[in-house]
């Protein structure tokens, strides 16, 4: 689809209602991000006016409450705090602009007070697409120029080069930023916040091992997206948890998604209501599990194993019949009765008619693996690994994750499993960094 008619049929089909206009006169940004807050604390203000960057940004801060929540008070500490910074513009007096330094402005989008508490379902989802929508219409309208649409989260401290870092990706659909969280007063919430962080890590992993073509990170607070193919998408999906990855999964059928390296968005170690699942859930229910570094937390290393052995044989299913597919599962290393599992576990999520489909639809190798890669989506990578699971390949905890075959994590760590160092040890391998604050020690 040509970037005109993904523009114009966005605008025209699948943008929120009612949004407000760019700001007349001589208004104009080369950056914008995305924020969604929701009872976040006011000290936020802070650290978005110490944003550095090299030229204009625009902060959007969508301040919304699911109608779970009956605290009408919420988001009074943010407001109160808003209201007390100086050097204020206003698009309208329902939607003011705030200058936080020379080149940061804050756009306030008070979705609350303009329509209520948002139904619990569509939660954050909800809030990321009316902000993502409004910096879109605002870029179609010239009063941002840049193509990329950044969204991250109100505990997030961007690096210096947050926005520069996307300039030599211009063939990409989207970026995935690294990430690290921060440890704060309590030990056992930054204990599990690293396990947490580490599982995150270690299915990204496996997904690289399987050669995978959706092998990235999906949190909310490392995204940046291509406007072209955000309209393209129709938007974040109204979800009130994994909209990231659902955003990122279509988002991954139209091109490139990139992994950056370099300096890490530092996140707070937190546990957090907020949303029925993600980091926050996780963290809380690993504390009160009370298992500590015994937690069941990651994928059996063979499910990936698995995984890779089925992408392995894939486009020889374009000529070969399916009731092959467990001899060439076999022929790469599986044992029989994983071959047999595997086999089952697809024909039970429809494979038969979608090789019928990408035998149809893609005449050549080559575009008959692109036809099968749009229906095993990462969607469909997670549900087949968790029939793995449950038939066969159990979750584990560290240790187990660890030890087993194939070895997933980096090849330097086999010596210990402290951890810290396992974490640093990733990042390394992936090339991230952090400052001096969040230095880990073995």
């Amino acid at each position: 689809m040509s970037r005109d008619v993904a523009l114009t049929r966005y605008l025209e089909r699948h943008i929120e209602a009612g949004l407000p206009r760019a700001p007349m006169g001589s208004q104009h940004w080369q950056h914008v991000i995305v924020i969604p807050a929701y009872n976040e604390r006011p000290e936020l203000l802070s650290a978005f006016s110490q944003l550095s960057t090299s030229g204009k940004v625009l902060i959007i801060l969508v301040i919304n409450r699911p109608d779970s929540d009956l605290n009408t008070q919420s988001n009074s500490a943010l407001r109160n705090a808003l209201d007390n910074i100086g050097s204020t513009r206003n698009t309208s007096s329902q939607h003011p602009i705030y200058h936080l330094n020379s080149a940061v402005d804050l756009f306030c989008y008070d979705l609350e007070r303009i329509s209520g508490p948002i139904p619990a379902a569509q939660g954050v989802g909800l809030a990321r697409k009316i902000g993502c929508d409004i910096a879109f219409l605002w870029q179609s309208q010239g009063a941002i120029s840049t193509q990329w649409i950044c969204c991250t989260d109100a505990d997030a401290i961007l690096p210096s080069d947050y926005f520069s870092r996307l300039e030599q990706f211009d063939d990409s659909v989207a970026a995935v930023y690294p990430f690290a969280h921060a440890p704060g007063i309590s030990e056992d919430i930054n204990r599990a916040t690293i396990l947490y962080e580490i599982r995150l890590h270690q299915y990204v992993l496996g997904l690289i091992y399987a050669k995978s073509p959706y092998a990235y990170h999906t949190l909310g607070s490392c995204i940046a997206v291509k406007c072209q193919h955000y309209a393209e998408v129709r938007g974040y999906p109204k979800r009130s948890g994994g909209e990231d990855f659902y955003l990122l999964n279509k988002l991954a059928k139209l091109g490139p998604v990139t992994s950056l390296t370099g300096e890490c968005i530092q996140l707070q170690s937190r546990m957090s209501h907020r949303v029925p699942f993600g980091t926050g859930p996780a963290i809380k229910k690993i504390i009160d599990a009370n298992c500590g570094d015994e937690s069941i937390l990651f994928y059996h290393p063979q499910s990936f194993e698995v995984l890779r052995a089925l992408l392995a044989v894939v486009e020889q299913l374009q000529k070969q019949e399916l009731d092959e597919l467990p001899q060439l599962l076999h022929s790469e290393g599986l044992c029989e009765e994983l071959a047999q599992i595997a086999t089952q576990a697809l024909l039970t999520m429809g494979i038969a008619k979608a090789i019928s489909h990408c035998r149809k639809q893609g005449k050549s190798e080559e575009q008959f693996l692109r036809q099968f890669h749009q229906w095993f989506d990462g969607f469909r990578t997670l549900k087949f690994l968790h029939r793995m699971r449950d038939a066969a390949l159990p979750m584990q905890n560290l240790a187990g994750a660890y030890n087993l075959q194939p070895t997933l994590f980096p090849a330097s760590m086999k010596s210990t499993s402290i951890i810290d160092t396992l974490r640093a040890a990733i990042r390394q391998q992936w090339q991230w960094s952090t400052d001096h604050e969040l230095t880990d020690n073995p």
